[in-house]
C-alpha cells in the first residue's frame, strides 16, 4: 500500500544539495526554437532585428518544458511580436533550481541575457549585484509617462521593495496581497462526514486524518494522504502563519526579529512534524518535483491544498475539464473549497512575486533599456494580457453575445498555446485585462471571495524593504537562509531534534544572522515613515 512503501523510502534530500539541472533538448515549434542551452530564439532574431523589429533576450523560469512550444503556439509568438515589434530571445531555466542558476548567471556577464527574472522577493545576490552597479536604475525611466503608460504607473510603496540604495533596480510582477491558504476537496469532506470548513490548526488536522485512514474515495484501499505537499515550501511558510509565527521577520518589543527565533515559529514545526509523523503526508515530500504540484489533488492522492488560490481554481476547473465525479453524488463533478485563512491567519504576498532587472552586461545601452521597457510596458496591455492569461479565442476561448470572454478549459496549463508568456507580464496597473473581461464560472468566483478573505488577515514582512538595503543581507544573506532552510526540512523529517535545531539557529547567528538583525534594525529605527 502506498503509505507502507513510502514508510521505506531513502532519507530525505535537501534542497541545500540539489544538483544544478542543464537544460537539455532541442524542439522547435512554429518560430520558436529550444536551444540545448534551454534558449529560445523567435524566427531570425539571433542574426537582428528584423522589419524595424527589436531583438531583447529574457531569461525567466521553466516551469513545465512547454512553454510556448504547444500547438498553436506559433500564433502566440507572432501575435505578440507584431503586437510589441519585438522579438524574444528566451532562456529558459528549470524552476526547482532556478535562484541558484541565477546567481551563477550573475556572474556571467559575457553571456548575460537583456531581462532577467528574479522569483519571489530581491534575493541576497541580486541586492549584492545592484550594489556592485549590475543592473540599470529605472527611477527616471518609470517617470516618463508617454513612454511606458502602463509601467509608470507602478505602485511607489512596492516599488520601495526592489530599490537598493535609492535606485530602483527591478520591475516588480504585481499580485494579490491575498493570494495564499487552504484548500480541499469538498466531496471527500462529506464522504468523511466533515459538513464545517476548518477554523483551527486542530480543523486541519483531523481533516487531514480523515482524508489519510477513513477512505475519502471510498475505493476500499489505504491509497489517500491528507496534504499534498511536494519539496516547494511555500506551504510550511504559509502554514506557519496559521501559529502566529509572522512573514519571515515579525516586530516584537519596537524590534524586528526573524521569525525562527520565536516561540511561535517552533510550535508551528512541531505541528507540521506531527502530520508528518502521522503519515497525514507523503514520507519523500522533501525529493518531489515541485512541478509536479498540485498533480496528487487532481488524481485523488490527496485532498487538501495549501498555496495560492489560483493553484485550487486550476483543480477544480482540472475537474472539470476531465469530468472527475464526486464521490458522493456521481451525477455531479468535484470541487474543491477554497476557504484561505486557518485561525485568522495567512501569509501575504509582498504585492508582488518576482521581478524584472535589466542588466547592464545585456542591455548595454540607454536604448537597449527603453526596447526592454517598451516590451514590458506593452505586455501589459488588455490585449496582450488576454494572449497570456486566456489564449486564442477560437482555440481556448470564445466570447459571448456580452462580449465576455468564456474559458473552454478543455487544455491543461502546461497544454495551452500561449503557456509561459506570463513570464513577462508585470501587471502593472491591472491585475487581469478589462477588455474584454472574463465570464466567470464557479471557481473563479471562489478564488475571489477566498482572496477577499485573504487580504483582511494577512501578514506582512515587516523588514522587506530594510532587507533590500542592507550590506549584511546582501553579502551573506541567501547563505544563512538556507542553513534555516535545510534545518526546518531535517526537523520535520526528524533527522534533527530540537538540540539539533537549536544548532542550525547558533550558525545562523554565526554566520553572519547577529550583523543582520542588527543593521535591518537600525534600518528600520531610522525609518521615520514606518
Amino acid at each position: 500500500m502506498m503509505k507502507k512503501v513510502w514508510k521505506k523510502a531513502m532519507a530525505v534530500t535537501l534542497a541545500g544539495s540539489m544538483v544544478l539541472l542543464a537544460g537539455c533538448g532541442s524542439k522547435t515549434t512554429g518560430q520558436s526554437q529550444e536551444t540545448e542551452s534551454g534558449q529560445t530564439t523567435s524566427g531570425e532574431s539571433q542574426a537582428g532585428a528584423e522589419g524595424g523589429m527589436a531583438t531583447i533576450s529574457v531569461m525567466a523560469p521553466q516551469f513545465y518544458g512547454t512553454e510556448l512550444k504547444n500547438d498553436h503556439s506559433d500564433e502566440v509568438i507572432k501575435k505578440y511580436e507584431e503586437y510589441t515589434n519585438t522579438k524574444v530571445e528566451w532562456r529558459r531555466e528549470a524552476n526547482d533550481t532556478y535562484k541558484e542558476k541565477l546567481g551563477l548567471v550573475l556572474m556571467d556577464k559575457d553571456n548575460m541575457p537583456m531581462i532577467v527574472t528574479g522569483s519571489g522577493d530581491l534575493t541576497a545576490n541580486v541586492v549584492d549585484a545592484a550594489k556592485r552597479g549590475a543592473f540599470w536604475d529605472l527611477t527616471e525611466f518609470l517617470k516618463d509617462s508617454e513612454s511606458y503608460p502602463n509601467l509608470s504607473k507602478a505602485d511607489p510603496n512596492v516599488l520601495k521593495a526592489v530599490t537598493v540604495d535609492g535606485k530602483v533596480i527591478a520591475l516588480y510582477r504585481a499580485r494579490e496581497i491575498g493570494r495564499y491558504g487552504f484548500s480541499y476537496r469538498t466531496d471527500w469532506a462529506e464522504k468523511v462526514g466533515i459538513t464545517e470548513q476548518p477554523k483551527t490548526p486542530e480543523d486541519v488536522y483531523n481533516m487531514l486524518y480523515k482524508f489519510t485512514f477513513e477512505d475519502p474515495d471510498g475505493n476500499g484501499k489505504d491509497d489517500t494522504y491528507g496534504l499534498e505537499m511536494t519539496k516547494y515550501v511555500g506551504p510550511v511558510d504559509i502554514m506557519q502563519t496559521w501559529f502566529g509565527t509572522g512573514n519571515k521577520w515579525v516586530e516584537e518589543d519596537g524590534k524586528l526579529v526573524p521569525v525562527h527565533q520565536t516561540k511561535e515559529y517552533r510550535e508551528a514545526l512541531k505541528w507540521i512534524k506531527k502530520i508528518y509523523d502521522d503519515g497525514l503526508i507523503r514520507k519523500d515530500w522533501a525529493t518531489v518535483d515541485s512541478g509536479t504540484f498540485g498533480d496528487a489533488c487532481k488524481k485523488g492522492e490527496a485532498g487538501a491544498f495549501v498555496d495560492v488560490m489560483d493553484g485550487a481554481k486550476r483543480i477544480w476547473n482540472y475537474y472539470i475539464q476531465n469530468d472527475i465525479k464526486s464521490v458522493v453524488d456521481p451525477t455531479k463533478i468535484a470541487t474543491m473549497t477554497l476557504v484561505g485563512p486557518v485561525n485568522d491567519k495567512t501569509l501575504a504576498t509582498s504585492g508582488f512575486n518576482g521581478f524584472y532587472l535589466i542588466t547592464k552586461a545585456g542591455a548595454k545601452t540607454e536604448d537597449d533599456v527603453k526596447k526592454c521597457l517598451h516590451f514590458l510596458d506593452k505586455m501589459c496591455d488588455d490585449e496582450m494580457m488576454v494572449l497570456a492569461d486566456y489564449g486564442l479565442e477560437g482555440i481556448t476561448y470564445d466570447k459571448n453575445d456580452a462580449g465576455k470572454v468564456v474559458m473552454r478549459n478543455t487544455l491543461e496549463v502546461q497544454q495551452t498555446p500561449s503557456v509561459g508568456l506570463n513570464s513577462v507580464i508585470a501587471y502593472i496597473p491591472n491585475l487581469n485585462p478589462t477588455n474584454p473581461s472574463l465570464e466567470k464560472q464557479e471557481s473563479t468566483i471562489a478564488q475571489e471571495e477566498a482572496i477577499a478573505r485573504n487580504k483582511k488577515v494577512a501578514i506582512y514582512n515587516p523588514a522587506l524593504g530594510y532587507l533590500a538595503n542592507s550590506g549584511v543581507n546582501a553579502e551573506v544573506g541567501t547563505d544563512i537562509e538556507q542553513i534555516i532552510d535545510d534545518a526546518r526540512t531535517q526537523y520535520i523529517c526528524g533527522q534533527i531534534d530540537d538540540a539539533g535545531f537549536d544548532a542550525a539557529a547558533k550558525q545562523w547567528l554565526d554566520r553572519g544572522g547577529d550583523r543582520l538583525v542588527k543593521e535591518v534594525n537600525e534600518l528600520y529605527q531610522q525609518d521615520t515613515a514606518k
